[in-house]
């Protein structure tokens, strides 16, 4: 047998025979009438305690509910008079609830408070029908009319199954709530509440397994896993349109979720893994996007920008027109002579993946200055003092390389070659002007072995891999939900705003 209700519990102690209601009639132009006899309308009164007859009765009667051949109004209030809002609207600002005709048959005027309650029981499922316990919705659906409360300055409600009785519209200050989004409302706040209740009731049965039986003996009672509800993670992501929140400790316990189902995962939506590998790689690119621009705009050192490159080897890969790897940071590259002084450095020493063809990579700073800061002769810009150093570095380091791989290479776990060593400098930002663009385009595309990129240009290959990764944005139809989910993919919230709910 269910239990009772607070307020339940209370009607049954009651000895005063309350709560009351009283009945007045109206004529077609709203003039009281002595019964139910030719009336237009039944106003229906309520009162959580029998008033004297005073003058200041009226303060003691509340309207609760107004009958017409074509409608029920319902003016749902605190109906409780211990409480401190007792008579006030119960979803203030909403004074109004209009339930309009579904049947063919007229309502019925009633005369008594049996043929009250004869129309109440004919309320649509979800709605009060005990008028002593207080009419509108019933507790576990309030949420309809707190969101409908907060969608604007609404007075009325008005629930009716006209056209477009799957859609809502809000019109001056009544709200129109079709039939069938007020069922489909329903059914989803429903199944989300079983879906509470079941998984609460899972959830006691294990906490008290683990603490009683496994505690007593572990070996008879072995330790069992939570099980959740099918669909329950995909179920509550598509219950908001901005995607969900996580602490720290929900993102590990996330993170290993997916860990523990990895395999099963590959077998069975290897699409859906492939997809959340790239949307890492993706969030992860996008903040080593905002890390370097910072470092842009900082004027980091040159040593940061060293463990920069370092941290995130993959970006030095850009500057390569084929697949490369790092293999060395800071690699002796020879030139020290018999009494040991001496000797280059350069900054990585990279290898091709396809040959073991060896380069090196020189890395300068990006305030560093391309050209000369007045042209030489017709618009023409001489590289600077630091361009040329850089590359001389460079063709040095290359040459000792060159010399010194065989013994060099040694060291070296893997076999590598000294086919034709390019070198890479990264120095500098774009150039500006345009006369500025055309000068250094011809210097360093004159050069022979050696490739000059500037601090910019790998900036710019993140963002171009950035764009290459992002997702084409999915079409949504005029209510906001993906056209590309399936029928079974879209959970019964989900299917209140493309009208497939019934």
């Amino acid at each position: 047998m269910p239990s009772l209700r607070p307020s339940q519990i209370s009607l049954q102690t009651r000895t005063d025979d309350g709560p009351f209601l009283d009945l007045t009639y109206l004529d077609e132009d709203g003039l009281p009438l002595d019964d139910a006899t030719g009336a237009a309308a039944c106003e229906v009164y309520f009162s959580d305690s029998f008033p004297e007859f005073n003058e200041e009765s009226a303060s003691y009667w509340h309207r609760i509910l107004n009958v017409t051949p074509s409608a029920i109004i319902i003016y749902p209030i605190y109906q409780r008079i211990e409480d401190p809002r007792y008579g006030k609207p119960r979803y203030d600002p909403i004074r109004l609830l209009h339930v309009t005709r579904f049947i063919d048959e007229p309502y019925k005027i009633p005369s008594n408070i049996v043929e009250v309650e004869e129309i109440l029981a004919g309320l649509p499922n979800g709605f009060a029908r005990d008028w002593r316990l207080g009419l509108g919705l019933l507790y576990e659906y309030r949420f309809i009319m707190d969101a409908i409360a907060e969608s604007g300055d609404v007075v009325m409600v008005v629930v009716h199954g006209e056209n477009g009785s799957g859609k809502v519209e809000l019109a001056d200050e009544t709200y129109y709530l079709g039939i069938d989004r007020y069922f489909a409302l329903k059914q989803a706040l429903d199944r989300l509440s079983d879906r509470h209740r079941k998984e609460t009731r899972s959830n006691k049965q294990l906490v008290c397994y683990t603490a009683l039986a496994h505690a007593v003996d572990p070996i008879r009672n072995p330790e069992r896993q939570k099980k959740l509800p099918p669909n329950v993670l995909s179920d509550l992501l598509k219950l908001g349109r901005g995607g969900a929140k996580l602490t720290v400790a929900d993102q590990a316990s996330a993170i290993n979720l997916v860990k523990e189902n990895t395999k099963d995962m590959v077998e069975k939506t290897p699409a859906a893994l492939l997809e959340l590998k790239a949307e890492i790689e993706l969030v992860t690119l996008n903040e080593l996007i905002e890390r370097y621009k910072k470092l842009l705009d900082s004027s980091a050192k040159e040593d940061k920008w060293q463990r920069f490159f370092s941290d995130n080897p993959f970006i030095l890969d850009m500057a390569f027109a084929y697949p490369v790897k790092t293999i060395c940071e800071r690699p002796y590259v020879g030139g020290k002579g018999f009494s040991g002084r001496g000797g280059n450095y350069s900054d990585f020493l990279m290898v091709a993946k396809s040959t073991g063809n060896v380069a090196i990579i020189e890395i300068k700073h990006p305030l560093k200055e391309l050209l000369s800061p007045k042209p030489y002769r017709n618009d023409t810009y001489a590289p600077s003092s630091e361009l040329v150093g850089s590359i001389a570095q460079a063709i040095n380091q290359r040459a000792n390389l060159q010399r010194e791989i065989l013994n060099l290479a040694d060291e070296l776990d893997e076999k590598v070659y000294a086919h034709a060593i390019p070198a890479i400098v990264v120095i500098g930002r774009n150039p500006i002007g345009r006369a500025e663009k055309r000068s250094f385009e011809q210097h360093r595309n004159s050069l022979k072995d050696v490739i000059v990129v500037t601090f910019d240009e790998l900036l710019q290959r993140l963002i171009d891999v950035q764009k290459a990764l992002s997702p084409t944005p999915a079409p949504y139809n005029q209510f906001g939900v993906m056209q590309s989910l399936s029928e079974d993919e879209i959970p019964p919230w989900e299917k209140l705003f493309d009208g497939s709910a019934s």
